[in-house]
């Protein structure tokens, strides 16, 4: 497999693509706001017996989460962990409203959610981790199998080990030698005694060590033999990532390129079109079926479709080849995508037992190149999995995309028809509460058609439902959920809002134009509804058109010369 890492640096922030065979794998951005992996001198602000957790103040814009598994200083054992409540003191008893304490942040915020620290600080270099934890204790990346390495790489750290601290060893150590060990443990001591001496010269809350850019971050975890090229955008980190090479990995600096195109170096890569398809919920597989993924506050769920699928034999083979080729594409999108937390996979349904233990085991080996830990749960007969994946900061969805401001984020909005019915209801209860003579009422254009009918038939009945005269008129300035009514006489808003006559001759520009195919050309004279059922909707040029009919809230014309369009 061919593997590349580009380094798109920008004025305002940096990307890194990780590109195999072409396919972007995965991609980080970093900005100005992010704070995991940085280490903090905070004040507790206040002490939650409820949640088993303290919020402290570290001087960024919410305060941090410290669970009270996460405030005791030494490692939780396995044995608390699973048990959790009950086993771990009252957090009153670990830490006190206004202490002082080091904490790191490991999970950045979401949303409404506030980012989440740990006492325990924990400093990563090539091979090895660096915990400051007290335990004295080495362990070995799970994705390293082979027991025989695993147990040479523990007796090498074990050597190493300052007293004090525990040690993980990496899984790109696999086949690292005692020197390496030395050179990251000098490197690691270095910064853990830079971080003691500056806790003790500052006041909380403040700043005290600033994790290591992407760019770096990404030079240590995953620039080794097996990538191609390191291509960087700007001769400034470029010079960087040749210094890095120069004192860590001589033998990648043939590798490293200064990318020197006309063009952007995502598009010369095609990366922004993959990113553009990542930001979509449908995914299509290979022979037809396709899945969907939505993320939420709580959870993602990914659906699983056979959609097209129909090249296999039976029923039973399309609904395995389907989730067979669904595993591998969703360890594929989570990846890229970064999504975190808890994963509920909807597979197509499955009788047969030995079929979904195949697809289990297809997504767990789908997973298995994955840099983030993952936990995958059995497969039910209705073909749920549920699974977990490690998140230390917002998804790529969440990075590049807004909550809609028309929806609010709910991904829907209130149909024309909802929106014409309250319309309808709040002018009877107007009407009840305060009469008018007339009522003048702003909605968006889909709503306004709706509520005025076909040709404007509904707006009689309507008028007699109400009880008063009717001034319907649209505009685009107003949110599809909205609208406004206004109470007055009737000549009042004759004389404001139907300033028009039949035989009056009317300008229509296309700009003009309302999409309304059942009702031929639909116009929008200053809100005022115009149909000019001769011409084309999609007429193009300027058009005059007379005027031959024309009533409150509903207007007809037609077009004055032959050429309708």
């Amino acid at each position: 497999m061919k593997r590349d890492i580009v380094v798109d640096v920008g004025p305002h922030e940096t990307r890194v693509a990780i590109l195999e065979d072409g396919q972007l794998a995965e991609y980080k951005i970093e900005r100005e706001e992010e704070v995991v992996g940085n280490v903090y001198v905070g004040r507790v602000e206040n002490v939650v017996r409820g949640l088993d957790a303290a919020f402290v103040e570290v001087g960024i814009e919410r305060n941090v989460f410290l669970h009270v598994s996460d405030a005791m200083p030494e490692e939780p054992s396995r044995h608390q962990m699973r048990r959790k409540m009950g086993s771990f003191p009252p957090i009153g008893e670990v830490v006190k409203a206004g202490q002082e304490i080091m904490v790191q942040v490991t999970k950045g915020p979401m949303e409404l959610k506030g980012a989440r620290a740990t006492r325990r600080v924990s400093l990563p270099s090539r091979y090895l981790v660096l915990v400051a934890d007290g335990r004295n204790k080495v362990g070995v990346s799970k994705k390293i199998d082979n027991e025989g390495e695993r147990k040479r790489l523990r007796d090498l750290a074990q050597k190493v080990r300052p007293d004090g601290f525990s040690l993980i060893v990496r899984t790109r150590a696999e086949g690292a030698t005692v020197t390496d060990f030395e050179d990251d443990i000098k490197f690691l001591l270095k910064i853990w005694r830079s971080i003691q001496n500056r806790s003790k010269q500052v006041k909380a809350p403040a700043l005290i060590y600033e994790d290591t850019s992407l760019v770096y971050g990404v030079f240590r975890d995953i620039f080794d033999a097996e990538v191609d090229s390191f291509v960087v955008n700007d001769k400034v980190a470029y010079d960087r990532v040749l210094n890095l090479c120069a004192n860590v990995a001589p033998h990648l600096r043939n590798r490293v390129e200064l990318y020197r195109g006309e063009e952007p170096i995502a598009t010369h890569y095609g990366i922004q079109k993959q990113i553009e398809r990542a930001l979509r919920p449908k995914v299509w597989l290979p022979h037809g079926g396709h899945i969907v993924i939505e993320q939420t506050e709580a959870l993602t769920t990914i659906d699983v479709n056979t959609g097209k699928f129909v090249a296999a034999k039976s029923l039973e083979d399309t609904v395995l080849r389907t989730n067979l080729e669904a595993a591998e594409e969703i360890a594929r999108q989570l990846r890229l995508r970064d999504i975190g937390g808890i994963i509920v996979i909807d597979f197509i349904d499955m009788d047969n037992r030995r079929h979904r233990r195949k697809v289990t085991e297809a997504l767990r080996d789908a997973f298995s190149t994955d840099r983030m830990k993952t936990r995958i749960l059995h497969i039910t007969r209705l073909g749920l999995i549920e699974m977990t994946r490690k998140r230390t900061g917002p998804s790529l969805g969440r990075q590049f995309q807004v909550a809609c401001p028309c929806c609010e984020g709910r991904g829907r909005i209130l149909s024309a028809a909802t929106v014409a019915q309250r319309i309808v209801d709040d002018l009877r209860a107007a009407n009840i509460e305060e009469p008018h003579e007339a009522y003048l009422v702003w909605a968006d254009p889909e709503v306004t058609l709706t509520l005025i009918g076909p040709h404007g038939e509904y707006m009689p009945d309507m008028e007699k439902t109400v009880g008063a005269n009717l001034y319907v008129r649209c505009t685009t300035d107003i949110h599809p959920e909205h609208y406004e009514i206004t109470g007055a006489t009737d000549k009042q808003l004759a004389e404001r809002r139907l300033p028009y006559k039949v035989g009056q001759i009317l300008t229509i520009d296309p700009a003009d134009i309302v999409s309304a195919p059942a009702m031929g050309l639909v116009v929008d004279v200053d809100g005022y509804i115009v149909e000019i059922p001769e011409v084309s909707p999609k007429r193009e040029r300027l058009l005059k058109a007379r005027l031959t009919r024309v009533d409150r809230s509903y207007g007809r014309a037609s077009p004055v010369s032959s050429s309708s369009g």
